[in-house]
């Protein structure tokens, strides 16, 4: 009787732990909003929003968009927009700390209001992105995260965000 009550208390705590491994090793459905800094073409700080959609254990769909302040040079304003579509791969998600890279697609938008003329400029320029961020699971629902992207395109650019993710259920 002592055999088997011990055999079903390692079990027990066997599928305990087992649990606890798989579930540090799952990535979550996310949504939250970011401070973005860009350098190079476009040098403006923005505000974003940004989702997480688990397509695999380690793999998820990352949609983003940021609007830059706009830019005021005098005559003319330049607003841009950026969408941004990628798949994070976590290969490093213990403890408290998710590493991520991330690799996607790129829609930015340019957009020139003349003061003085009526005539208005748009662009629209595709490139594609390159990148890594860091999630820290400090909770059960707040996630405070950081992610450095380099934009490779007609407007190539480094962004570095810095915000907060909240796990969805």
């Amino acid at each position: 009787m002592k055999k088997l009550l011990i055999i079903a208390s390692i079990a027990c705590f066997a599928s305990v732990l087992a649990n606890d491994v798989l579930a540090q090793d799952r990535v979550k459905n996310r949504a939250g909003f970011f401070l973005a800094a860009a350098t190079d073409d476009i040098n403006e700080v923005g505000i974003g929003g940004i989702a997480e959609f688990v397509v695999a254990k380690r793999v998820t769909i990352s949609p983003q968009m940021i609007i830059y302040f706009p830019e005021d040079r005098g005559n003319y304003d330049i607003n841009y927009l950026e969408v941004n579509v990628n798949a994070n791969y976590y290969f490093y998600n213990k403890d408290i700390f998710e590493f991520y890279g991330l690799g996607g697609l790129n829609f930015t938008r340019q957009h020139i209001n003349y003061e003085y003329n009526r005539s208005d400029y748009n662009n629209l320029e595709i490139g594609l992105n390159v990148g890594g961020g860091i999630n820290f699971e400090l909770g059960k629902s707040v996630v405070p995260f950081s992610e450095l992207r380099a934009t490779i395109g007609d407007f190539n650019q480094i962004v570095v965000t810095g915000g907060l993710k909240f796990n969805l259920r």
